[in-house]
């Protein structure tokens, strides 16, 4: 970032110098401007004119007087040639007459003498923002290329630095990813599983997201790991998380298999997740009731406990290994979600039943697809989730370098903790069974509902369907006998309902 302010900068700086010289050599040609230039002088070629013409004029005069005296002292001639001479005389005689006109030379003086006269020329004085290329002209233009140009260099930044800390952050467990996991990385298209080369760093989903999934572990089916980084690539997020403080974040999901996991909800989150947590999440919001502080189990006071059954909150909680980690790393942790019944957010599950309602319409097969929505999708998990801050006045990218092997190590006791957690009476796990039944009954009496109402909506439109055809046929008997039936039909709905009570005789 340090690198891109710099930048902005010299350029900024390079921009205002560039524009002050454009300005004064802009201006140069103005300095030695004189207005004589724009006085317009006499013109002196009109009487050169005149007078050339004039002895032009004369000239032919001469030439006549000439031959005459050549043709007295040549009287000794032929008669013929004579009379050849005096005709060419004359036709040169009616030339000059024709040419030079009197009237022609008084137009010419009179043109003369009206423009001896100096014309009275003002220079008009042009407004700045007319006058040639100045940069005052492009101030917005400018101011919008340096944003962009700023816009740009934060975007390579910003994406860089995301994938630098991505590949510091898989470096850092790759090796404890291999000793614990058979599989490590699989994006879908490896083929061969034996080789330790398979992928190299971790899958890019977008510029500030990045996965890794794992499996072949006892007691779990897979691990999800998402590194959620702030979006540095725009640069109005970056200055967001800088508002809000928003952190990095490494997100840890591991499904366990069915029978190894006991029946229990159970989340440790900071208040603010624990607020946004129990509203959002479905589990949260059915199982656990109430928000309690967790400063009585030991850890810091802006920790909070939700919890279904105080045993298996207890039995989590009571974790020396887990204590230590929040002692060493007290702000590590954002929220620690373990639950039997997942199913997402209530947004994301509002819109799934929904669009399956939506669907289940029409044919008979589309109908049968109505009787799973009973069948919710329930996953059990274990989600943790760490903030990736500097410690120790450390960079970031050199934290990274340290931070994820323990936080991967403390994800892995937590594995190994949940998985070996059983109810220690029947009680409680007659009491988490009751607690789902209940559940239970609840979303399908919301899905009964959902049926009815969808039925309801088929049937509407089958009788609009079947009002519309009979309105369009010329038949005033099917007209008749329709409107005859929908009449019955109204009047037996609107009967008051009745119950039949049979008396047993004496």
């Amino acid at each position: 970032m340090r690198l891109a302010i710099c930048l902005v900068i010299v350029f900024l700086c390079f921009i205002c110098s560039a524009a002050k010289k454009v300005k004064d050599e802009d201006f140069s040609e103005f300095d030695d401007f004189d207005q004589d230039e724009f006085v317009v002088e006499t013109p002196s070629t009109t009487s050169a004119t005149l007078s050339s013409s004039k002895t032009q004029g004369s000239k032919p005069d001469a030439v006549e007087t000439e031959k005459v005296i050549q043709a007295d002292s040549n009287k000794g001639k032929q008669k013929e040639k004579e009379d050849d001479e005096e005709e060419e005389v004359s036709v040169i005689d009616e030339d000059d007459d024709s040419m030079f006109d009197d009237e022609e030379f008084e137009a010419s003086d009179s043109f003369a003498s009206a423009t001896s006269a100096t014309p009275d020329l003002k220079i008009a004085e042009v407004p700045a923002n007319l006058t040639g290329n100045r940069w005052e002209a492009y101030q917005c233009e400018a101011v919008m290329i340096i944003a962009l140009l700023a816009y740009l260099i934060n975007f390579l930044i910003g994406r860089a630095k995301n994938a630098r800390l991505a590949t510091t952050v898989y470096h850092a467990q790759r090796d404890l990813l291999d000793r614990n996991f058979a599989l490590v990385g699989d994006d879908g298209q490896t083929r061969n599983t034996e080789t330790d080369d398979q992928v190299n760093q971790m899958q890019k989903e977008s510029d500030h997201l990045y996965i890794l999934w794992c499996s072949g572990r006892v007691s779990i089916e897979s691990m999800l790991i998402e590194l959620r980084l702030v979006k540095r690539q725009c640069a109005f997020n970056s200055l967001a998380a800088i508002i809000k403080s928003i952190n990095d974040t490494l997100v840890y999901t591991i499904d366990f298999n069915k029978d190894d996991m006991e029946t229990f909800v159970f989340c440790l989150a900071k208040k603010r997740s624990a607020v946004k947590l129990h509203r959002d999440m479905v589990d949260l919001s059915q199982f656990c009731a109430e928000r309690k502080s967790a400063d009585k189990k030991g850890f810091p006071g802006n920790y909070q406990v939700l919890s279904e059954i105080g045993e298996a909150s207890s039995h989590i909680t009571n974790d020396q290994k887990l204590a230590e980690f929040l002692t060493k790393y007290p702000d590590a942790i954002e929220y620690i979600h373990i639950s039997d019944q997942y199913s997402g957010m209530k947004i994301q599950s509002d819109q799934q039943t929904s669009s399956n309602a939506a669907t289940n319409t029409g044919t008979a097969a589309q109908q049968q697809d109505a009787l799973n929505t009973s069948e919710r999708s329930l996953r059990r998990v274990l989600i943790v989730a760490f903030n990736l801050t500097p410690q120790d006045g450390r960079s970031l990218q050199i934290t990274s370098e340290s931070l994820p092997g323990d936080y991967l190590r403390f994800v892995l006791q937590l594995i190994d903790r949940v998985a070996a957690f059983r109810f220690g009476s029947k009680e409680l796990k007659n009491k988490a069974t009751k607690n789902r039944q209940r559940i239970e009954e609840q979303f399908l009496k919301s899905v009964n509902l959902q049926r009815q109402e969808q039925a309801q909506l088929r049937r509407e439109e089958k009788r609009r369907a079947e009002k519309e055809k009979v309105m369009q046929s010329d038949d005033a008997e099917l007209q008749r006998k329709w409107e005859e039936k929908e009449h019955k039909r109204e009047m037996k709905r609107r009967q008051p309902k009745m119950k039949q009570m049979k008396v047993k005789s004496m």
